[in-house]
């Protein structure tokens, strides 16, 4: 049996090497397609391949009488309708392990950034006393993978870590010497605070004007997350305001306000961008949709 999969994102070359090699694969590869044709074409498609780009809403999902599977060469579905895909007997599936380690890198380099005051001293030349992260207490709120290896990385520094979960993550903390606490606990007694969750109706917003205020004070706050999580607006009144020190994000709406603020440090959503993420991102979700296929 023959499966005829769409890639409608850029992925890795070897990915798609793989799927080519592949005797049962028809692969089409159109990283570029438009909403508007991808709506009219998507219905020929066994199996549809995308990451950030690609938004798959009602009206692509009613299109698609032949779709069986949605990969997602990344960690986020929030560019999917799950529901709908889900009442359609659609199997959507992710690689949510495969970027973990670039994105808690780039988590560990911003916090190492703000906590030296690095874009200052970088840009002015000019000394800045910042602090050491030896001893500070790191909150991780979202202690999944990319939420387990930041608390590893960070404990190599020295910090105490509080990890905070809708999950039971009580085996995973005790095997990594990580604290358990309620979120209102986290944000009290944190000097940094790094958002690892996905985007959900639970989690949009949960940094706004309230959970800010229940941070300890002159604290910072990190996200390489998702931006919806975060209340921007706030963010800048908790920066103004003095309540909160630093912000660094690693993605952020179109319009932010945070983009001139001072005290702000932003990079443009590059967590994933590495060769090796990118290369096991790929290959993990081209043979999964394959497996899943062959399974239905």
């Amino acid at each position: 049996m023959n499966y005829h999969i769409l890639v409608s994102d850029p992925i890795h070359p070897e990915a798609l090497d793989w799927l080519r090699e592949q005797p049962e694969v028809e692969l089409d590869v159109r990283p570029e397609i438009p909403p508007e044709e991808l709506r009219d074409e998507l219905g020929q498609y066994d199996a549809l391949i995308l990451r950030s780009r690609t938004r798959i809403g009602p009206a692509e999902l009613a299109a698609a009488d032949s779709l069986r599977v949605i990969g997602r060469a990344g960690t986020g579905l929030d560019n999917i309708d799950l529901p709908t895909a889900q009442a359609r007997g659609i199997t959507v599936l992710n690689t949510p392990g495969a970027n973990a380690s670039a994105v808690a890198e780039l988590t560990l380099g911003l916090l190492l950034a703000i906590a030296r005051d690095l874009p200052r001293a970088l840009s002015t030349q000019q000394k800045s006393l910042g602090m050491e992260l030896a001893d500070k207490r790191l909150g991780i709120i979202g202690f999944g993978q990319v939420g387990a290896r930041v608390a590893q990385l960070a404990k190599a520094f020295g910090m105490k870590i509080l990890a905070y979960d809708l999950v039971d993550r009580r085996a995973l903390a005790q095997e990594l010497g990580v604290q358990l606490a309620q979120l209102t606990e986290l944000l009290a007694g944190s000097d940094f605070v790094s958002l690892h969750l996905p985007l959900t109706d639970e989690t949009r917003r949960l940094i706004n004007d309230d959970t800010l205020g229940q941070m300890a004070p002159g604290a910072s706050l990190l996200n390489t997350a998702r931006a919806e999580i975060v209340d921007e607006v706030a963010v800048v009144r908790a920066l103004d305001s003095k309540r909160l020190h630093r912000y660094a994000a690693d993605i952020y709406s179109r319009q932010s306000p945070l983009l001139r603020h001072p005290a702000a440090l932003l990079t443009p959503h590059i967590g994933a961008s590495t060769p090796e993420a990118q290369r096991r991102a790929g290959l993990e979700i081209a043979r999964r949709v394959l497996t899943a296929l062959q399974a239905l």
